[in-house]
């Protein structure tokens, strides 16, 4: 185990050093370096207040610490992963970590990573939804299974879909060790009753609990009149994937994908093979929807909500979804003279990508912090000329300076880093633009529109007679003076035309 663990820490190493690289505040990171809320009670998950806590010693607020709690999940990915790969696997130390590899380093779970604050918490849940799978015949392991299981809700709720993916797999495997079909559904039903029992003490004592924006977006479908919304959160969710790299990424990357998918199936039909007609049909049917069965429990609880939140960050489970289908390939490989190679392959195949969206995410965020930071002083050393001469009660931020020439160059060929690089100087967005203007406009800390019975016509007409004579006009932003009010209209960058870019 130690050498797997090792191995796969190097490789994780790859993935986390662009992000410190491009040393960027992520999200809500913002405002909790600069004021020091947590807000993860009232969104579900109190043990990542109380890990916060543990890990600070703080008082009122917390502080930033980064990178310690990225480096600190890194760690923990690291031995959780390499904890399954000797669980799951008898591979050599850098086949068994380049198999796990992608539970941490899939190009969904780099937001994961980029949080400054929750990035431990996050792969805390992934340990602690893993570890069931992994406790050593004892006293009470089932029950300690449902404690790990609360616990990972309790830090990150889409943590525990790598519970329902592994579980399969682990059904796979007594599928090919075992012949009586009752020994993988007995230990599946005992690992769907651990997750139910988690999932109802969780809602009893915490879920009820969950306010504001998170207890909207966690509404469940209500009736069987809503029960197509299944379908239709499955189409979106995969649908969201699909979008996320372009058509020659999916050309060279899909067969590989097929190949995963159909291990589980092919362990399937040989363990249906030789039985009763009936029976043999109906194990056969099984094997047959098994890869629709993993990428159901890759999204797990999410496919019944209403309106689910569609992100990178709650994605945890197709890392476990591509652990389980390359074990699983793996175990099938090995029958062959040549099978190992043939993994290693495609592991490393998977490997190389994940680490090039990667390095290629890091980039891009280095390029738009450069850039509005450069905005964000500039502007903020004019705001200061013009307030003293003007009383300056407000600030109105309109526009949006978009994505800076190099990340928009590589959103262009790895459209997910339009998502996983948040523009922090947008109308779009005032909860980011003005946590990342408190660093450097403190006096004015919403950088909201000012109070106004204005409609929004008259709003748009009178942001054009302000800006008809501007105070200032800038690469990034115009500025102007409408009254008592500071008009801001951030300006896009100027781009390369698309035969520049050819």
């Amino acid at each position: 185990m130690r050498a797997v663990f090792w191995r796969l820490l190097g490789l994780l190493a790859f993935v986390l050093y662009p992000i410190l690289r491009a040393d960027r505040p992520y999200n809500d990171d913002l405002k909790r370096a600069l004021l020091g809320r947590a807000s993860w009670d009232s969104n579900g998950r109190p043990l990542t207040t109380l890990l916060m806590r543990a890990l600070q010693a703080y008082d009122h607020t917390m502080v930033d610490i980064a990178p310690l709690p990225q480096i600190g999940a890194v760690l923990l990915l690291a031995w959780i992963g390499s904890r399954i790969a000797v669980r799951y696997t008898r591979a050599s130390p850098w086949l068994a970590a380049l198999l796990v590899f992608p539970l941490g380093a899939q190009p969904f779970f780099l937001e994961n990573l980029s949080y400054r604050f929750d990035a431990l918490s996050m792969a805390l849940a992934v340990l602690l939804a893993a570890w069931p799978l992994l406790l050593p015949d004892g006293r009470k392991p089932w029950q300690r299974g449902v404690l790990c299981l609360f616990a990972a809700l309790c830090l990150y709720q889409p943590a525990t879909n790598v519970f329902l993916v592994l579980a399969l797999l682990e059904a796979w495997q007594i599928q090919d060790r075992d012949r009586s079909p009752a020994a993988w559904l007995r230990q599946l039903g005992r690992r769907a009753l651990q997750w139910l029992v988690a999932m109802g003490v969780y809602e009893l004592l915490v879920g009820m609990h969950i306010s504001g924006w998170v207890r909207r977006q966690a509404t469940p479908i209500q009736g069987l009149h809503e029960l197509p919304l299944l379908g239709h959160n499955f189409v979106l969710f995969y649908g969201f994937v699909a979008d996320a790299f372009n058509a020659h990424w999916w050309s060279v990357f899909l067969p590989v994908l097929a190949v995963l998918a159909l291990a589980p199936v092919a362990i399937g039909l040989r363990h249906a093979r030789g039985r009763t007609p009936m029976a043999t049909v109906a194990l056969g049917l099984v094997a047959l929807a098994m890869p629709l069965a993993v990428m159901v429990a890759a999204l797990g609880p999410m496919l019944v909500l209403r309106e689910p939140e569609i992100r990178p960050r709650v994605l945890i489970g197709l890392g476990a979804l591509l652990v389980a289908g390359l074990i699983a390939a793996h175990e099938l490989l090995c029958r062959w003279r040549h099978g190992s190679r043939v993994s290693a392959a495609l592991a490393g195949v998977l490997a190389a990508a994940m680490l090039v969206v990667a390095s290629a995410d890091g980039n891009a965020m280095a390029a738009q912090q450069r850039m509005e930071r450069h905005v964000a002083a500039r502007l903020a050393d004019d705001l200061s000329v013009l307030a003293s001469g003007h009383a300056i009660t407000a600030l109105h931020v309109s526009g949006a300076t978009g994505f800076a020439p190099l990340a928009e160059h590589a959103a262009v060929e790895f459209p997910l880093l339009r998502t996983l690089v948040p523009g922090y100087l947008t109308e779009a967005d005032l909860f980011g633009t003005s946590g990342f203007l408190m660093d450097y406009l403190p006096q004015w800390v919403d950088a909201r529109k000012p109070d106004s019975i204005r409609t929004q016509p008259e709003e748009t007409a009178a942001l054009t007679r302000c800006m008809a004579t501007p105070l200032r006009q800038a690469a990034g932003y115009r500025l102007c003076l409408d009254g008592d009010v500071a008009r801001v209209e951030l300006l896009p960058a100027a781009l390369p035309s698309r035969a520049q870019r050819r």
